[in-house]
């Protein structure tokens, strides 16, 4: 029979398993920002070099990627694929940053939900996006819904509703969490994935003893 384990107590078994430091890295929560957007359906790999021109490009900062032309913007960031939509979303965000003159710590004074809210509004920002630019860019606590976190869990023996529907079940049973708790736990969901192939390997893994417990 599996041992039966709470939300924190996962966290503290993963924690004890896996060193999370470092999982989104970033010259700048600039490029943290960007890189929400440019790694969407394509890998970090692509990512990390596409990053590399566009530092080169614009020092990563809203106002410069503002005075590209789409054109400009498009041909740095290209390889990772979907470059008119990305192009598209990544100045809609240094609008949204314009309008509070770039200015990420005046950001970061905004009550957590109204941010959310706000960032929900722009074209191409979706759930996902919004609660890690939060997490890593703005210093907001979130938990990420992502296909690893339903991955995981779905082995654990929970099946999670709608995003914001386990976002906000998961978050009412996470005590006490700080941001980087809430950093770490998205991490290492990521990694865990990434070291077992899921849910064929699950059984070879450290978590196979368990069963996760959530009420409703």
């Amino acid at each position: 029979m599996k041992q039966k384990i709470s939300l924190n107590t996962l966290y503290n078994i993963m924690y004890d398993h896996m060193d999370p430091n470092g999982w989104w890295p970033g010259r700048s929560d600039w490029e943290v920002i960007w890189s929400t957007v440019l790694i969407q359906n394509t890998n970090w790999k692509n990512v990390a070099k596409v990053n590399i021109s566009l530092f080169k490009k614009t020092q990563f900062l809203p106002q410069n990627i503002l005075k590209l032309t789409d054109q400009e913007l498009a041909d740095v960031i290209k390889s990772t694929g979907f470059y008119t939509r990305k192009v598209k979303t990544i100045k809609i965000l240094a609008n949204f940053f314009k309008q509070y003159n770039f200015d990420l710590e005046q950001v970061t004074c905004m009550p957590k939900d109204e941010l959310r809210n706000q960032l929900l509004k722009l074209h191409g920002i979706g759930p996902e996006t919004s609660d890690v630019i939060l997490m890593y860019a703005l210093q907001k606590g979130e938990f990420v819904v992502d296909k690893y976190c339903r991955r995981l869990f779905s082995c654990l023996g929970v099946e999670l509703a709608s995003y914001d529907q386990a976002k906000k079940l998961i978050e009412s049973h996470l005590d006490n969490f700080t941001l980087r708790q809430y950093q770490n736990f998205h991490a290492m969901i990521d990694m865990f994935n990434q070291e077992y192939k899921l849910p064929s390997q699950f059984k070879d893994s450290f978590l196979a003893p368990y069963q996760l417990i959530i009420p409703h």
